[in-house]
């Protein structure tokens, strides 16, 4: 189920429910597979279209890396709706600062129609966003700008070279999720997040924070907020934290601002005690995400 707001004419109304490299330092313990199988599927762009009818798999891209988290990085330049009772939500301006600068509005096609989500950067030219802001790898004219902010585009837009998506489909267990191969190394300029896998006991009780670009704000804008984790199950954790849909796909950091543990996938808009809610990142899924890195 999609969380996007739907045309690029009208990206100020949002459709909102379901809002929408470097190895780490000395890192010696591993991050051990937790049963909780996924099936990443990959997908080279051609002239904006994925090719599905030539899927890429690579083995062992779910096994236990050696490693258990990957590090970020603020890159070369120097640092300088699902809204729950009260929108908390406060506008980032200063985009070009860490770490927001890590984060980027996603723009894509779906029979011609243009969606808008979220990404962020996890390596030099490796994108992480919501596996239903690629449709399974059926999204077309993939683009993304880090750092956006209103009508500018301090970075520039980078295309989609290649995709991978869960082969059973966003709607399975932990299916939610997706990667974006750009055809620059961004991130080498604006840096990236670090990846770590978190279990239950270490972020019940944490806070989430979500950096992105909901579509019932001013287009183009940047906006974050944080609030507490209230539950959490083995493929997903659920937070108070307001979103709206376009920020889908976002990255959710908890106890470490720089290092994400989740990736944003749905709005509830505030009608379940839960509250909006992330795709957890589970050994088999932190081992995938680290593997593709480039």
């Amino acid at each position: 189920m999609k969380t996007m707001t739907r045309s690029l004419s009208s990206l100020g109304t949002a459709s909102i429910l379901f809002a929408g490299a470097l190895l780490a330092g000395g890192a010696a313990n591993a991050a051990p597979t937790e049963n909780l199988p996924i099936s990443p599927v990959g997908y080279s762009v051609v002239n904006g279209v994925p090719d599905t009818a030539n899927p890429i798999t690579r083995s062992g891209i779910t096994s236990d890396t050696g490693y258990n988290s990957t590090s970020y990085s603020d890159g070369s330049q120097p640092v300088s709706e699902s809204v729950i009772g009260t929108d908390g939500r406060t506008q980032v301006k200063k985009t070009t600062e860490s770490p927001f600068r890590r984060t980027g509005q996603i723009v894509f096609k779906e029979d011609s129609t243009s969606y808008i989500c979220t990404g962020w950067l996890i390596s030099a030219s490796t994108v992480v966003t919501a596996g239903h802001c690629l449709n399974g790898g059926a999204s077309t004219d993939i683009t993304f700008t880090p750092a956006r902010n209103g009508s500018t585009d301090p970075y520039g837009t980078f295309k989609a070279t290649e995709v991978w998506v869960d082969g059973r489909g966003v709607n399975a267990a932990g299916g939610d999720w997706g990667v974006i191969q750009l055809d620059k190394p961004v991130g080498d300029t604006v840096g990236w997040y670090g990846l770590a896998p978190a279990g239950a006991a270490d972020l019940r009780g944490q806070t989430a924070k979500v950096i992105g670009y909901p579509g019932d704000k001013p287009r183009g804008t940047m906006w974050q907020h944080s609030d507490k984790i209230g539950s959490v199950t083995d493929r997903n954790f659920f937070y108070q934290t307001d979103t709206a849909g376009g920020q889908s796909g976002s990255a959710v950091t908890t106890s470490d601002s720089n290092v994400a543990n989740g990736i944003h996938i749905w709005g509830t808009g505030g009608n379940d005690a839960k509250g909006n809610g992330a795709t957890r990142i589970t050994g088999e899924l932190f081992n995938t995400l680290a593997n593709l890195r480039k």
